[in-house]
């Protein structure tokens, strides 16, 4: 899309798709990005049987627990690595190695028997594995129209979580043949998912975005961190997401005291997973014609009411409403936040600008639950008061770091032609002359000059 259409405040909102508009006009590059990752996630056994995994074959569980600690911890470093290596040598190129040496590392588990290599060998699955995530984002906001970002990062989350709600029971039923059999299968995910991106690398995905002046200073993360209001949205993803992990922390615990079992539990996040995959794609429909700052601020705010409403307890019924409550600011909220990264970064930035934004992210879910612990230990209700005033936080922070365009967005937008000068009447904007559909049907990569203040 040209600057000019980006900038008008009402041009975008005017033209935003239906769901079904959404999914005809995808272009076949990025289905195969969302078949692919749908496949791999189908696969993503590796986290979740890990622990199970290495003490059937006889490691000690804190051996175990370990090895999955140095999974996670990869896991961070690998979307930071990821995002670099996106800007650098492609998304297409990036998504091909991740997802390969992710599945020939996780094969090799198979074979191990040393422990050392055995917790080696899973720290680098993790950040290889992870490293695809900057760039599979890139290539959506890249290869898709402005308008149709936040519809089509509900779609890839549909896609995301029907692998991460189905793999687990892939998982269990491949366990009762044989631990080895869960590995091939998640291998093969992992190198199919390869294959996928391999086929992208015709259409473009395959080059790096940043040019030899680019280089230096200019291309590293520290021109992320200089962006204070990027900072701020940040900031309000990392308080989020301590507030949110709350819901595999502190819940527990709360339901607990309150004289409910497993079963409730397990009902309450099956409620959660079931409202996101069957209604995200229709609250988003209509979610997409709010600005930026309003969706993520509305739904970080109700993902914190929600939170809070736990308080309210012990009836089965309030915390039903309030789980409702928190998942409905869920799906309002994290489509156009998770298309916010790319769409305000600079070209040549685009997959360090994704990758920061996961980083907090993984940050908060790592010491949410050492928090919302220590609070409850301390008192049952003041995790839930916590979790409204971390809200507060959040949402001014959202409502300031996404209120203006980048700076670097506004300096580099061209400025409207003068019809009165002869020189400028009936020029054309040089990336409105090419923006045209590649013969792929991808789009050319969207201006770094997209507007802030719209989803």
């Amino acid at each position: 899309m040209s600057t000019t259409e980006q900038t008008s405040p009402e041009g975008p909102k005017a033209g935003r798709p239906s769901i079904s508009q959404t999914l005809r006009g995808i272009p076949g590059p990025i289905w195969l990005v969302l078949i692919g990752m749908l496949i791999n996630r189908l696969g993503n056994f590796l986290q979740i049987y890990l622990v199970l995994y290495l003490t059937d074959k006889g490691f000690s569980v804190s051996a175990a627990a370990f090895a999955l600690g140095a999974y996670g911890v990869g896991s961070v470093i690998g979307v930071l690595l990821g995002g670099s290596v996106s800007d650098r040598v492609g998304y297409a190129w990036t998504i091909v190695g991740s997802m390969a040496l992710a599945g020939l590392l996780t094969l090799s588990l198979v074979y191990l028997s040393s422990l050392p290599l055995v917790i080696v060998v899973s720290a680098v699955i993790g950040m290889v594995a992870q490293a695809y995530r900057p760039a599979s984002s890139a290539l959506l906001v890249e290869c898709t129209p402005e308008e149709h970002h936040v519809m089509v990062f509900a779609v890839y989350r549909m896609a995301f979580n029907l692998g991460t709600t189905a793999g687990p029971l892939l998982g269990a039923l491949l366990i009762t043949y044989s631990y080895d059999l869960m590995f091939y299968v998640d291998a093969v995910t992992s190198v199919g998912f390869a294959l996928f991106a391999l086929v992208l690398v015709r259409y473009g995905g395959s080059r790096g975005t940043a040019g030899p002046e680019e280089d230096g200073a200019g291309r590293s993360y520290l021109v992320v961190v200089r962006d204070m209001r990027y900072m701020l949205f940040l900031l309000a993803l990392f308080l989020n997401a301590v507030v949110y992990i709350q819901h595999t922390s502190a819940l527990p615990l709360q339901l607990k005291a309150d004289g409910h079992g497993e079963t409730f539990y397990s009902s309450l996040l099956s409620l959660n997973a079931l409202m996101v995959i069957c209604l995200e794609l229709l609250f988003t429909k209509y979610v997409q014609h709010l600005s930026g700052r309003v969706a993520v601020a509305l739904g970080i705010g109700l993902v914190g009411v929600g939170m809070n409403l736990y308080v309210a307890g012990p009836g089965m019924a309030m915390f039903v409403v309030a789980t409702v409550v928190w998942t409905v600011g869920e799906m309002i909220g994290t489509p156009t936040a998770s298309a916010w990264p790319g769409r305000v970064a600079p070209a040549h930035l685009r997959g360090r600008y994704i990758a920061a934004a996961a980083f907090p992210m993984q940050i908060g879910y790592a010491v949410g639950p050492v928090i919302g612990v220590a609070a409850w230990q301390a008192s049952s209700a003041s995790v839930w008061w916590l979790c409204g005033v971390l809200t507060v936080v959040a949402v001014i922070a959202t409502v300031f770091g996404m209120t203006e365009r980048r700076p670097d967005a506004e300096a580099e937008a061209p400025a409207a032609p003068d019809p009165a000068d002869p020189q400028q009447a009936g020029t054309e904007p040089a990336d409105r002359q090419q923006a045209a559909p590649d013969p792929a049907g991808a789009v050319a990569p969207q201006s770094r000059t997209a507007a802030a203040d719209t989803p």
